[in-house]
């Protein structure tokens, strides 16, 4: 299908043309550059776990990969998670209010609570299972301080993860107690109420080790909404070494994240203050068993309780409470074994059991609890047949005890075509089962003074749901140019969605003739284009980022068509300077897009985003008293103005504040 020459395409010759010219420069500059090695430049090639579940470099996974380390989450000033993910291509980052920070891979999904993100925290899963599957909360359960690295895979990885990993995996890695053993404290203070601090504490020898975090993060969101947080946690992680070969980890923690929430226009959804609490315990034991064999076993338990309702503001029904609030749990066990045959064969295979349960009579209406489980088994197959070519065959089948069993299977090819150099191309399907609040959700309310008086009907899922479904295929390249200390990576996708689980209205059931909705699938859209991050550090203590993704979205149906943004940029520039200080500016910008509905009566979207851009800086001051090191930072966000913020009528303003950073 032919375009227009448009700014899709001017931008993608833009960034092409910088690719292009920088990786010719580079070959250009391989002789004058002096000081490194081919050699040594390529053994920094990061090693990732989580993509295929073997240790792989970058150059071997089956999937792009962007990985962002803890001297980056540092540079970068961000306070939230999602202020990181800005970093990688084809993230669109946002929040429905303030106090609800979100991000997603591409849009074009509807998807407006990271409900289709897998995210790892040390293995374990946090997405929340009470309602749609949504990831935001668990993102906001992360004291970045605590984060050794985190691995995006960027593209679906079902055919390793199951069905909550349909677009992609966020791998957050935290320190291991080992190596953060001291202590650190934290205060951060600014414009906009915000007031962070946070302390950490790390005992322990070489056999075994505690760390200990405390930390609290508040501000007062955006203006003209009721959207203030404070988020508070607490965070444990034991690590043991019993004898050689063998590493055992034990992890537990509490979340209470009290917010503003809702809008002054709608009454179903009225400012109130509501909580956020989640508490889990994990276990994980490892043991390297030689000759390229590991085993490792997970367990792990987590719960969740919402507080939020208020008062429905009509006079007439005074007395009916909006209600969504309930208790979900989630309890997980897993073993995988990795093993090699021969020099050109690894391989690893592992299975898992889950068990979920919801309670909550307003938004199900039942006074026990639902539940469900989940039966997964998974394998994946690196084989090298010749020197320079690596294919990786996996996948993974996964039984649900309400919809019944899927098959999620992946193929990829990795070829090395010159030393620094490699072109992967593959396909894979992946599948998202849906959740309990689409498969048995039943939202009702009923007359505060007359007994058995319907009212409305909100939510009423026949339980017809299906697992939603899609096929990626998708071409890449990852080029290494030593000399020049520059390296690209490129990922051209087509992703087609067959089938999306959305509220469609079907009745209008009690007095107030509000719609009545079910959960059902339909066609989803198709997505295809190409994103690139490409890494230049041009002398020592400069490190330059540039993410960009362009984007289209076909659909039978005209509500995806904004959803996402046809065009995303990120441009990141790290330096130290003289007299021990270092400075950090990023630059990001979203082409015009919508996180909600499309609305046809009303002309297009009522809430078309105009194209936005943040401009962040960051300068800090590195310093050291006998054994306490310590830095002093200052950061500016939205130093280029106010940019909209899921509505077109909020706005994010610049906001200032101070980091004051001590470790000993």
């Amino acid at each position: 299908m032919a375009f227009r020459i448009n700014s899709f395409f001017r931008l993608s010759i833009i960034a092409l043309s910088f690719v292009a010219g920088a990786s010719a420069w580079a070959m250009g500059s391989e002789h004058e550059s002096k000081g490194i090695t081919e050699d040594a430049y390529l053994a920094e090639m990061p090693v990732v776990l989580s993509v295929s579940r073997l240790a792989q470099p970058l150059n071997e996974t089956p999937g792009a990969v962007t990985v962002i380390d803890r001297d980056m989450i540092r540079r970068s000033g961000a306070r939230e998670l999602v202020d990181v993910l800005r970093l990688v291509p084809g993230f669109i980052i946002g929040g429905f209010n303030g106090a609800n920070q979100l991000a997603t891979y591409h849009g074009g999904f509807d998807d407006n609570i990271s409900r289709h993100l897998q995210i790892l925290v040390d293995g374990r899963s946090v997405y929340s299972s009470f309602l749609l599957g949504d990831t935001h909360r668990g993102m906001t359960g992360v004291v970045l301080e605590d984060i050794e690295r985190i691995e995006v895979l960027r593209g679906s990885n079902s055919a390793a993860y199951g069905a909550n990993a349909f677009l992609g995996v966020i791998n957050i890695i935290t320190r291991n107690a080992f190596d953060a053993r001291g202590g650190m404290v934290s205060v951060t203070s600014g414009e906009r109420g915000i007031d962070d601090n946070m302390v950490r504490v790390g005992v322990g020898n070489d056999r075994a080790a505690l760390r200990a975090t405390v930390a609290r993060r508040a501000d007062s969101g955006l203006d003209h909404l009721y959207d203030d947080k404070r988020v508070e946690q607490l965070h444990l992680r034991a690590d043991f070494r019993p004898a050689i070969g063998d590493e055992v980890s034990v992890n537990a923690g509490k979340l209470v994240d009290s917010y503003g929430d809702g809008f002054p226009a709608e009454p179903g959804n009225m400012p109130r203050t509501s909580q956020f609490a989640s508490d889990y315990l994990q276990a994980s034991w490892r043991r390297d068993m030689g000759a390229g064999q590991s085993l490792q076993v997970m367990a792990s338990l987590d719960r969740e309780q919402i507080r939020d309702n208020f008062p429905y503001p009509v006079p007439a029904l005074r007395g009916l409470v909006i209600d969504f609030g309930g208790t979900a749990r989630r309890a997980s066990v897993q073993a995988q074994h990795g093993f090699s045959l021969g020099s050109s064969v690894r391989a690893v295979w592992g299975g898992e059991y889950r068990h979920e349960s919801v309670r909550s009579k307003a938004i199900y209406y039942v006074d026990d609890d639902l539940s469900s489980q989940q039966w997964r088994w998974f394998g994946n197959v690196e084989w090298r047949p010749l020197e320079r070519l690596v294919i990786n065959a996996g996948g993974l089948w996964e039984y649900h005890s309400i919809v019944g069993a899927r098959m999620s299977p992946r193929l990829m090819a990795n070829i090395h075509v010159a030393n620094g150099h490699t072109l992967r191309a593959g396909i894979t399907e992946a599948h998202r089962a849906p959740t309990l609040y689409e498969l048995r959700g039943d939202v009702r309310y009923y007359h505060p003074t007359v007994p058995g008086v319907l009212l409305a009907n909100t939510i009423k899922a026949t339980g017809g749901a299906q697992p939603e479904t899609m096929l990626v295929r998708e071409l890449g390249y990852l080029g290494e140019f030593p000399r020049a200390r520059l390296s690209v990576d490129v990922r051209a996708f087509d992703e087609r969605i067959d089938t999306l689980v959305v509220a469609r209205r079907y009745d209008k059931l009690g007095l107030l003739v509000l719609d009545t909705n079910d959960l059902v699938n339909r066609q989803g859209p198709h997505l295809f284009g190409w994103e690139h991050q490409t890494t230049w550090r041009p002398a020592a203590g400069t490190r330059i980022v540039l993410s960009q993704q362009f984007s289209r979205i076909h659909s039978a149906e005209m509500t995806e068509r904004h959803n996402g943004p046809t065009d995303t940029t990120a441009l990141a520039w790290f330096q130290d300077l003289p007299g021990n200080l270092t400075a950090s500016v990023m630059y990001a910008t979203t082409g015009a897009m919508t996180w909600r509905n499309y609305d046809p009566f009303a002309g297009g979207r009522v809430d078309l985003l105009k194209s936005q851009s943040q401009l962040d800086l960051r300068l800090a001051w590195k310093f050291r008293f006998g054994p306490t090191g310590g830095e002093l930072a200052g950061v500016v966000q939205q130093a280029n103005g106010p940019r909209q913020e899921f509505l077109p009528q909020y706005t994010l303003d610049r906001r200032a504040y101070a980091t004051l950073r001590l470790e000993y």
